[in-house]
């Protein structure tokens, strides 16, 4: 789906898989709804940080939320990727045929 490995070019979408030619945005404006994708790994994320910092010795908010906004920016990229892969997947209609596995 991405062709790009640069951190910097996270947001380069292929308009077709190169493997079975199938459209990877079926309609204008599809991914809206990866947004809530993400919005939930970002929750799931957040939790798990804050748990792990409290259960580590609780310290002041201003820690929490240093560490909490330092780990989404820097899963950022990966976040916006798989939200989008999730969407597809859930919504998209397009299965996995096996003839097109490597």
């Amino acid at each position: 789906m991405f062709p790009a490995t640069n951190v910097l070019k996270f947001a380069i979408m292929n308009e077709k898989c190169p493997h079975c030619d199938v459209q990877l945005e079926p309609e204008p404006g599809f991914y809206q709804g990866a947004m809530y994708v993400g919005y939930g790994i970002t929750v799931a994320m957040i939790t798990l940080i804050g748990l792990i910092l409290y259960f580590l010795g609780d310290p002041s908010e201003w820690v929490y939320i240093g560490v909490v906004m330092a780990c989404m920016v820097l899963i950022a990229p990966l976040n916006y990727r798989y939200s989008r892969i999730i969407y597809l997947y859930l919504f998209g209609g397009i299965k996995f045929d096996s003839r097109y596995a490597q």
